[in-house]
């Protein structure tokens, strides 16, 4: 039996049957004490009818975890979904995952392993969805890897190609822009590199309890950077972001949100709009700073600190949340 207990959170908005398919691929790896959470973002369409028929088969496969249905009511981004889903948490930890993404199987218990003492946040190795080959002049569709070189998924019943990675976390450069670790490279497992920002001990006291005052994900962030934001928060207070590779996620690319826009190209994260950005990065500015990745992550709740908390009571890690949107029977 599993160690810890977990709640995996997928946040939906106007895509139910992606958001039902991304919860069976991980339904059938939870045990008595997990609980998956489908948050439904103020979809305007029949979404929440679609996912209310949906939860007596996903509740067979998730047996005897719980399931549960929340209507947020309203669309105020990721972060407020997440939030919203992690309301009166009483498992060991949360665990995201993108609605456009289907889990492999071990996929649960390798990125719930190396949570302890230390490690407070887990990120998995995030795959595209299909093959891919090297893009031609004539080709209109494709992704732009950050060497300039393009790839083009192979289409149905075309042979050849390879399996790129999306991400094994995110990077933000000394400029402040953030980006998927691996993007596009061949699916061979990248070198050993689990952690992430590498705690600047000097900085800790005197930002430790802001940290602990702004738990969880934040929310005034609408979409992206919000995991890039916690993991800052995680590793100034001593906590390791600790990349899995033996928990792998087939992600459809943007299938939830578009590829890209006029001004960023995909695979490169846009700015957030808004009047505060992430938390600083801390440590040499040349180096570029790795993070966790929402599209499969786990999260730490509590129970236990890390080197730099010893002499402190809580762990800047998910919050236990009370305050609870309408939970659709």
């Amino acid at each position: 039996m599993r160690a810890r207990s977990a709640r995996v959170i997928l946040v939906n908005w106007k895509n139910a049957p992606l958001t039902l398919r991304a919860a069976h691929s991980v339904a059938p790896q939870m045990g008595q004490r997990d609980h998956l959470v489908i948050v439904d973002n103020g979809s305007d369409d029949d979404s929440l009818t679609v996912l209310r028929e949906g939860l007596g088969e996903l509740r067979g496969a998730a047996d005897p975890a719980r399931v549960s249905l929340v209507n947020a009511g309203t669309n105020d981004g990721f972060g407020a979904g997440v939030m919203a889903g992690a309301a009166g948490l009483s498992e060991d930890a949360v665990v995201l995952l993108n609605n456009d993404a289907t889990v492999r199987d071990g996929f649960l218990d390798a990125l719930l392993a190396p949570l302890g003492e230390g490690v407070g946040a887990t990120t998995a190795l995030i795959l595209l969805t299909g093959s891919w080959r090297p893009s031609t002049p004539s080709d209109t569709e494709f992704l732009v890897a950050r060497d300039g070189s393009r790839w083009t998924r192979v289409a149905d019943g075309e042979s050849g190609g390879q399996v790129l990675i999306n991400s094994t976390g995110n990077e933000v450069d000394p400029a402040g822009n953030g980006y998927d670790r691996s993007w596009l490279d061949p699916c061979r497992l990248p070198a050993a590199r689990p952690r992430g920002l590498r705690p600047v001990r000097r900085r800790l006291r005197h930002r430790r309890r802001r940290v602990a005052s702004r738990r969880g994900v934040r929310t005034d962030l609408f979409m992206y950077y919000e995991d890039t934001d916690l993991s800052y928060k995680l590793r100034e207070a001593g906590y390791e972001v600790r990349f899995t590779a033996g928990a792998v996620v087939d992600h459809e690319h943007a299938a939830s949100s578009g590829t890209s826009s006029p001004h960023v190209p995909a695979g490169q994260r846009p700015q957030p709009h808004h009047r505060r950005r992430p938390a600083r990065p801390v440590g040499r500015r040349r180096a570029s700073h790795r993070t966790l990745d929402c599209a499969g992550s786990a999260l730490r709740v509590g129970g236990g600190r890390s080197r730099a908390e010893s002499s402190r009571g809580s762990s800047p890690c998910l919050a236990r949340c009370t305050t609870a949107p309408p939970r659709v029977p």
